[in-house]
């Protein structure tokens, strides 16, 4: 029996990687007391979320927290792990097989409607196209990670770079896009809009990107490392008939002061936050683009309505 894997991340997280068959990283950022646009950012909260029936080993798995999921049609009422993942690096290991590298979706031609939403928002393998997440080359023209940011795999410093809160290897398996978390975004385009250009980039945008791995190796261990030093925890997936999904969120670890403040709707807080990736940046640009509801969508869904605010992914390249 085989182990089909799956996460799916949201929030505040770098995708590092050209889908060239080379492991990749994912950081998760820390934006607390980022300044942009004269607006001081909220931390976020990098944090794993499990079933603790997906684990073959829940009783030393240990998560910050356990709190009850949703119940199935069957009444059945699974408990939910969450880790914090503050200062971890997060690593991905197949028992017994060895890592393939990470790839992207490509998808064929006409599979895809982007820059526009898909044709049906509401199916998921419409959002595959990972140009449904915004790609710092195409915004600035240079997408490539300053190499303090990344990691080589070995654990050769006691604290992860400023600005980032965790860091997940991911050597094998897929990268694709997801659908968007909320239903209210995803019929929206956004326009990429910046104070000190006329240049604007507009698509539709995901906030959520999913990993896949199957494999036939006899477990697959997530090992969560403290960067600082102390336990590393272990989560073990056995084999299994059904997939074992798994979430990682970096969002707002709170209701943020300046959400009630600024005089901007959702769309606009979330598009602040983004504000956060230009940091990580080899060569930093003179203009800083953010996504903004492009103003046919600002017109057709008005601007009083308050909308959940999220945070988008973004796409670096190695090289």
């Amino acid at each position: 029996m085989s182990i089909a894997l799956s996460i799916a991340f949201t929030g505040l997280c770098a995708l590092i990687g050209d889908g060239d068959g080379k492991p990749g990283e994912i950081l998760l950022l820390d934006a607390g007391g980022v300044e942009v646009r004269g607006v001081t950012l909220p931390a976020h909260a990098p944090t794993l979320v499990v079933s603790l029936n997906d684990l073959a080993n829940p009783d030393t798995s240990r998560p910050t927290r356990v709190v009850a999921g949703r119940p199935s049609q069957t009444g059945r009422v699974d408990q939910l792990g969450i880790w914090d993942l503050t200062g971890s690096e997060v690593r991905i290991r197949a028992q017994g097989g060895g890592g393939s590298g990470l790839q992207f979706f490509q998808p064929a031609k006409g599979e895809t409607s982007w820059p526009e939403p898909p044709r049906n928002t509401q199916d998921p393998a419409s959002w595959r196209d990972l140009r449904f997440v915004a790609n710092m080359k195409a915004l600035v023209g240079d997408g490539r990670v300053d190499p303090a940011f990344t990691g080589n795999g070995d654990l050769v410093q006691n604290v992860l770079p400023r600005s980032v809160s965790a860091r997940i290897y991911l050597d094998a398996g897929l990268l694709q896009g997801a659908i968007p978390s909320q239903e209210t975004y995803r019929d929206d385009v956004f326009e990429f809009r910046s104070a000190k250009s006329e240049h604007t980039l507009r698509q539709a945008l995901t906030d959520t990107v999913q990993w896949t791995l199957r494999t036939e190796a006899a477990a697959v261990v997530i090992e969560l490392l403290p960067v600082a030093g102390g336990e590393t925890k272990r989560l073990l997936l056995a084999p299994s008939a059904t997939p074992h999904r798994l979430f990682v969120s970096n969002l707002p670890a709170e209701n943020s002061a300046h959400a009630s403040s600024h005089s901007t709707h959702g769309a606009d807080m979330s598009g602040l936050h983004f504000g956060a990736y230009y940091a990580l940046l080899m060569e930093q640009p003179t203009s800083m683009p953010l996504p903004m509801l492009s103003r046919a969508a600002e017109s057709r869904k008005g601007t009083s309505g308050i909308r959940p605010v999220h945070c988008y992914p973004a796409m670096f390249s190695r090289q």
